[in-house]
């Protein structure tokens, strides 16, 4: 075997140990932060798991391919308390990455193994551990970028490749919305000049079968209501603004510029800065070359990755939306510096600042992996309400018995093992905008009350929240249930209220709730 065909193996042994180091890492942190985006994509699959269509009978604002993963992965590892569900989660999205990588280092090389070096190390502060589409779709974005940096110096595309991108195109497009035009265009950038042979003809084949399926699967106005209607009414207009100079799309465009001089210097700042100088000196050798073929098309596709623009150095909460970005912004960068390889001082001289940055991020005080975690701790903390409060529903409800949960603490549902009565499974904040949705709220409440209701935010309030909250035909039909010695957010049917065994009180004196009658 040759030298050249022999290090991508070399390269994917080494993928092993260094997987293994960051389970360790990542592992013990699971339960960090609470929920989030990825709680959204559990519950899509846990109604999915019993029965219930996605738009038509389950909320779902997000494109469904995350539900539909997070349904496998339920119905293969079932799990059995929170702390597993998340975990199974989290390792599936390690196994994703770890696939991914060997599917570029075989692709891409070297570069490919410095991309997974640095992506792995530093996506946790922008919450690429965690189970959202963005933490997915950015293997397959590295991919379709790699492949149009390929296309653009002149490297020979394969038959697969083309194949390959139809299935990548279709799987972001129906991942994550605000990634399609990127996907598009990078497809079709794939795509473009002659010849317009077989393997474009099948891939293109191929990419709109796939995505007339997924689309037609659903009910049609559902899904575009679901997933155009309401984000573009509800969801864009809150969307953070970021304070820097100029338009939106002028800061995507040149935000490897704005990184310079906008943001305070975090750890995760650390590793851009040292990305960015890199990139910033090949694209600037380029438009020296004149070069403006491969140039354009990198800075185009950049900027469409980064529409919705965050503050550079930004981390967790605030940054999860420049994951894509970053992503393709390293894998970018090192594609161009082995690119310049035959300017072997430049080549070399920017090679050490890669791995000097990467160093100095990696051996820094304030890296996560130096931070001392108590997992049961952080579960306890992030979870425990919601852990309390679903075991005692689990507790005292009886098989067909049903739960509603007033716009928050959604994994109640899962921990409760309930179902909801209301038309969409569950009624999440966002949804108090649309009379469509408030009003089946309403109708609920009247022909088929829940067993069960939890009452959104802090209980007991002095004040009710408008639209949150036990509509008052209904009040007297309910009782407040008590935790700890203080009024609890749950309320029980006084019809069902009689039902309750001593025994089934006695499992949610366990949790610290007792029957209001005592």
């Amino acid at each position: 075997m040759k030298k050249g065909k022999f290090l991508p193996y070399l390269l994917i042994l080494l993928l092993i140990p260094f997987y293994y180091i960051l389970y360790k890492l990542y592992i013990p942190r699971i339960s960090a932060f609470g929920c989030f985006d990825d709680c959204n994509n559990f519950m899509g699959g846990y109604f999915l798991l019993h029965g219930k269509k996605l738009f038509s009978e389950i909320f779902f604002n997000h494109q469904p391919m995350a539900a539909y993963l997070s349904y496998l992965i339920q119905a293969i590892t079932s799990p059995v308390n929170i702390f597993e569900l998340i975990l199974r989660h989290r390792q599936f999205i390690m196994l994703f990455g770890f696939l991914f990588n060997i599917l570029l280092i075989f692709r891409f090389g070297l570069p490919a193994f410095l991309f997974a070096l640095i992506f792995e190390t530093s996506k946790f502060y922008l919450f690429g551990d965690r189970f959202l589409s963005e933490g997915m779709i950015v293997y397959p974005l590295a991919y379709l970028s790699g492949l149009v940096f390929y296309k653009f110096t002149n490297r020979k595309l394969l038959t697969i490749d083309y194949l390959l991108s139809s299935i990548f195109t279709w799987f972001i497009i129906f991942s994550r919305e605000p990634y399609v035009p990127l996907a598009l265009f990078a497809y079709v950038f794939l795509l473009a000049g002659k010849p317009f042979d077989n393997s474009k003809k099948i891939s293109i084949s191929i990419f709109l079968f796939l995505s007339i399926v997924s689309t037609f699967y659903h009910d049609a106005w559902e899904y575009f209501f679901n997933v155009a209607v309401v984000n573009y009414a509800a969801v864009l207009p809150a969307d953070i603004k970021t304070d820097m100079f100029g338009p939106r799309l002028l800061q995507s465009f040149f935000y490897p510029l704005y990184i310079l001089f906008y943001g305070k210097m975090t750890i995760f700042k650390q590793i851009l800065v040292g990305i960015d100088i890199i990139f910033l000196t090949f694209i600037s050798i380029l438009f020296f070359e004149k070069k403006l073929k491969i140039a354009f098309p990198i800075l185009f596709l950049l900027a469409l990755a980064n529409i919705r623009v965050v503050i550079p150095g930004s981390i967790f909460f605030e940054a999860f939306h420049m994951l894509v970005w970053f992503g393709m912004f390293t894998f970018i960068t090192l594609l161009l510096l082995f690119y310049n390889s035959l300017n072997h001082p430049v080549f070399i001289f920017l090679s050490v600042v890669v791995l000097l940055f990467l160093t100095s991020f990696l051996t820094s005080k304030s890296y996560f992996a130096y931070e001392k975690v108590d997992g049961h701790v952080e579960h306890i903390t992030n979870y425990g309400p919601i852990l309390q409060m679903g075991s005692v529903i689990n507790a005292l409800a009886s098989p067909g018995d049903t739960l509603f949960l007033d716009g928050s603490d959604d994994l109640v549902y899962w921990q409760a093992k309930a179902l909801s009565s209301y038309k969409y499974s569950w009624f999440t904040s966002v949804m108090n905008y649309f009379p469509k949705y408030t009003e089946a709220r309403i109708k609920m409440f009247r022909e088929n009350p829940p067993d069960f209701y939890k009452e959104y935010g802090f209980c007991d309030k002095i004040e009710q929240i408008p639209g949150y909250s036990l509509p008052d035909f209904v009040k007297n039909s309910y009782v407040r249930l008590v935790a700890d010695k203080k009024p609890s957010c749950l309320f029980v049917k006084k019809s069902k209220l009689d039902k309750i065994t001593p025994d089934q009180w006695k499992k949610a004196n366990e949790w610290l709730y007792t029957d209001p009658s005592e």
